[in-house]
């Protein structure tokens, strides 16, 4: 059989190649990709930043199992599987032995592995813009519970998944108040685990179907950035929200440096940054490192997660199913085909997180 996947040589280009899909090895599986999302991340490798050889698009994804390597019959959670169950899988692998991992933090492991740079290179399907993704033996995989569709579990992994990783490093606790730069898939989702927790949540972004959709994933408040453009009355409304002090934690996920600077400029005195939305190289953000010494912050980057978090996110899917509007959250949907098309309204944001569809 033949399969497809997505390669992008340069900014706002995109080419599709296609190989016979490969057989699945020993501790390994092929699975057949039923959705993938566009994060923020692709739209980064979209405009040309990530990659300069170029790169391969797609980790956000749901699908089927379409043929079990020698001796998997469960997932990492220990749950049974079989062909044609469905599983989200985490997109890059950890060593479980580096002294990150040791300690942890397996986010941060030294010997983390992605997919290749270019298709070529044999198993082929190492990214998820794809119709089939190939899962090594040391690659963390999870049955999607029956009540999750594909349109929600994709976002678990990456989007969720980091999110949920980052409140937990934030240390983000009952009755304290949080602050999320940017009401994309990534700052949804962390409204929802905060709100679920037990924190105040406040939401700013500067598009119409954003801000109504953190009202209903659980924002208290949300703060125009159309109305508020200047930088200190965004602070001078901050602090009327909470008490006159600044939030206990910001969550970045807005991804411009400028969003950077609001989160340290917003935080209260001792409070916690969570940076996760700057991914580009070339983006830089002049501030005065003195704002962080006499303030007392502390600043946490975050990028991806440790494995079992996808578990964590799946399972908080199937408990919350019902309380926040988890279908709509993928507004957008394509087929693989117009890949193009989904990446240019994502980054015009015109869309909160379109989903392609590689079977159509």
């Amino acid at each position: 059989m033949k399969g497809k996947i997505a390669f992008i040589p340069e900014g706002h280009k995109i080419d599709f190649f296609e190989y016979d899909v490969p057989q699945p090895v020993p501790g390994g599986l092929i699975a057949q990709v039923t959705q993938t999302n566009i994060c923020g991340s692709e739209v980064h490798m979209w405009k040309g930043e990530f990659g300069r050889r170029g790169i391969m698009p797609g980790h956000e994804m749901a699908g089927s199992i379409y043929a079990l390597g020698q001796g998997v019959t469960k997932d990492w959670a220990g749950v049974p599987i079989k062909e044609g169950d469905r599983i989200a899988p985490v997109y890059y692998t950890v060593c479980n032995r580096c002294e990150n991992c040791v300690d942890g933090n397996q986010a941060g492991c030294l010997n983390r592995v992605m997919g290749a740079a270019h298709p070529d290179k044999p198993p082929h399907f190492t990214a998820t813009f794809a119709t089939h993704y190939f899962v090594k033996p040391d690659q963390h995989f999870y049955r999607i519970p029956d009540n999750v569709p594909d349109l929600i579990a994709a976002s678990a992994n990456c989007a969720m998944s980091q999110v949920f990783w980052a409140l937990d490093r934030g240390r983000l606790t009952y009755g304290e108040k949080l602050l999320v730069l940017g009401a994309g898939g990534l700052g949804l989702h962390a409204m929802a685990i905060a709100k679920a927790r037990g924190a105040t949540v406040i939401a700013i972004d500067g598009v119409d179907l954003r801000l109504a959709q953190a009202k209903r994933f659980g924002a208290d408040e949300v703060i125009d950035l159309r109305q508020d453009r200047d930088p200190k009355a965004r602070q001078v409304r901050v602090r009327e929200l909470t008490g006159g002090k600044g939030p206990d934690v910001v969550l970045e996920v807005a991804g411009i440096p400028e969003a950077f600077i609001d989160s340290v400029n917003l935080v209260r005195n001792g409070g916690r940054v969570l940076e996760l939305g700057n991914i580009s190289g070339g983006l830089t953000a002049p501030i005065a490192p003195s704002m962080v010494t006499f303030k007392s912050i502390e600043i946490h980057g975050i990028a991806t997660y440790p494995p079992h978090y996808l578990k964590k996110s799946l399972d908080f899917l199937s408990a919350h199913i019902n309380r926040y509007p988890y279908l709509e959250l993928c507004d957008a949907k394509f087929p693989l085909s117009r890949a193009a098309e989904a990446l240019d309204k994502s980054e015009r944001r015109e869309v909160t997180r379109a989903a392609l569809f590689p079977a159509q």
